[in-house]
């Protein structure tokens, strides 16, 4: 039970409310500018050009460790020597994703108001996404393993669904959020 206290104070806020409604129904007022949308600008820039240096660091691995042996064909494996510590890689990749992923949601929320979300569109969305992208890419490593070879083919439709996928999962994701 609310004391009497309590009462008198949400009758006073809610008059107070009141006042600055008919203030506010009778006056022209300018808004304040905000730097929200600013902040979301330059934050959107900043992850951009950390995607795009990551994307650098990415290729700059692959030359440096090279790893073109991914992509050869079975001639062309003489040059090159597998190891276990090819997979320095994945870490930048993982983390491009990442980037690309908090990118797109900025870029969303310049447009639209991200404050109020139904988290069940996003997950749909994204796993909708995953599940699309990895049969489509499965399909298409498919097709082109039978082509260029099987497991050469496996490993980049996964991936290239997988990531593809994601990114088009969390945009359809995002738009179907905020109708």
């Amino acid at each position: 039970m609310a004391t009497k206290k309590q009462l008198n104070k949400k009758v006073k806020q809610l008059e107070a409310k009141l006042e600055v409604k008919k203030h506010e129904d009778n006056y022209i007022h300018i808004p304040k500018p905000c730097w929200k949308g600013i902040g979301k600008f330059f934050l959107t820039i900043f992850l951009g050009f950390l995607s795009y240096f990551n994307f650098k660091l990415i290729f700059n691995i692959w030359e440096n460790y090279n790893l073109g042996y991914v992509f050869a064909s079975e001639s062309e494996m003489i040059n090159f020597s597998p190891k276990f510590a090819d997979l320095i890689v994945l870490y930048p990749l993982i983390g491009q994703f990442i980037l690309i992923s908090l990118t797109i949601i900025c870029f969303a929320s310049l447009f639209k108001k991200l404050n109020n979300y139904d988290e069940d569109g996003l997950i749909i969305g994204l796993i909708g996404g995953l599940i699309i992208g990895l049969i489509g890419g499965l399909i298409g490593g498919l097709i082109g393993g039978l082509i260029g070879g099987l497991i050469i083919g496996l490993i980049g439709g996964l991936i290239i669904g997988l990531i593809i996928g994601l990114i088009f999962g969390l945009i359809g994701g995002l738009f179907d959020e905020f109708k």
